[in-house]
């Protein structure tokens, strides 16, 4: 697949999956390209052509009962991306009331970045949302493979909660399965595993981390918090589609707005990824390990450490001077408080 996601207009790169359908990643590839002989380098390989887009479609679908959909209000922001092309045909017979947000196709992402993430990103379609009076919004990056959602009141809904309500959907059809997460969602993600009677299975940072612990514990879905959503009878693989059509179900089978069914998950207080500009990370982290000694921690992505009413995640980018800090609370105070003291010891300042 030919795509840089969510990256500006200026980037591009590759998406490589193997026939057993696991990823190639960019550094694997840069050695087996340096090994190339030169007979390799001049070996042909084959082109075909074929439109897949009846067959993907069928395939989103098989996700959902789709005559179960019921009539609502959906303010769709495709972002200038794939979104615009396949929305219209997937929904086409579905009793929905669209109202499209930059649909056509265009690669500089004239309306705004491509990140459903940033806050600019997501200005527009939620005015959209109250100004409508829609039942949601949806909000794709320029592949589609992420989405997210905005309420009928206008709020941008975390993926720290959209992993409990699909989990909720999946467990139900598979008791007792796997939902797999990486280690920087909310504590009410694992908590919410457990209580619908699933197995939380905890990850490291990115979606392919994600994927790769679902294919080891044959879980059935799996969710990262930059709202890649990946799934077992998708080959493993991540669909913002796939994650858009299960939720138009699952508010057609509630009576409640989607406000309602995440307001149990907004229990924690947690704070965005902060990245902290830091020369000598290794040292910093030494310190930090030392400072919070006291209370349980793991390696298994940087430094996690737990208390009983907080816990923290810093670690280091491997492409900058950078440290990557979360930290959620149960409290506002606990993680005012947390937060100064650590961005404080981390920076110095």
């Amino acid at each position: 697949m030919i795509t840089a996601s969510h990256n500006p207009p200026e980037y591009n790169g590759f998406k490589m999956v193997l026939k057993d359908m696991k990823w190639v990643r960019g550094l694997e590839l840069l050695d087996e390209v340096k090994n190339l002989s030169g007979e390799a380098v001049g070996k042909k390989g084959e082109v075909k052509e074929e439109n897949v887009i009846s067959k993907y479609i069928n395939h989103i679908l098989s996700f959902v009962e789709a005559d179960k959909i019921k009539p609502l209000k959906v303010v769709i922001d495709a972002g200038n991306g794939m979104a615009g092309k396949i929305v219209p045909i997937l929904t086409e017979g579905m009793p929905l009331n669209i109202v499209p947000l930059n649909f056509k196709l265009d690669g500089s992402f004239p309306a705004h970045q491509s990140n459903p993430l940033l806050p600019e990103s997501q200005k527009e379609i939620c005015e959209a949302v109250v100004r409508e009076k829609a039942d949601f919004g949806v909000i794709f990056d320029g592949d589609t493979d992420r989405v997210c959602f905005i309420d009928e009141k206008g709020n941008f809904i975390s993926s720290d909660f959209t992993i409990p309500l699909l989990a909720e959907v999946f467990l139900k059809r598979e008791p007792g399965a796997g939902i797999s997460y990486n280690l920087t969602a909310s504590k009410i993600v694992p908590e919410a595993i457990k209580a619908l009677g699933g197995r939380p299975l905890r990850s490291k940072i990115g979606y392919v981390n994600v994927s790769s612990l679902m294919r080891q514990e044959n879980a059935v879905m799996g969710g990262e918090v930059s709202s890649h959503y990946c799934f077992r009878d998708s080959a493993y693989t991540d669909s913002g589609f796939v994650v858009f059509v299960i939720m138009l179900q699952l508010l057609s089978s509630h009576e409640k707005p989607l406000s309602e069914l995440t307001k149990p998950f907004q229990k924690y207080f947690k704070s965005s990824e902060m990245n902290l500009e830091i020369k000598n990370k290794d040292a910093v982290l030494d310190k930090v390990k030392q400072k919070y000694c006291d209370a349980p921690q793991d390696f298994l992505d940087g430094i996690t450490v737990e208390y009983k009413d907080w816990w923290f995640n810093v670690r280091a980018s491997n492409t900058e001077p950078l440290l990557r800090l979360t930290i959620e609370a149960n409290t506002e105070e606990i993680l005012a408080q947390k937060k100064k003291e650590l961005v404080t010891l981390i920076t110095g300042k």
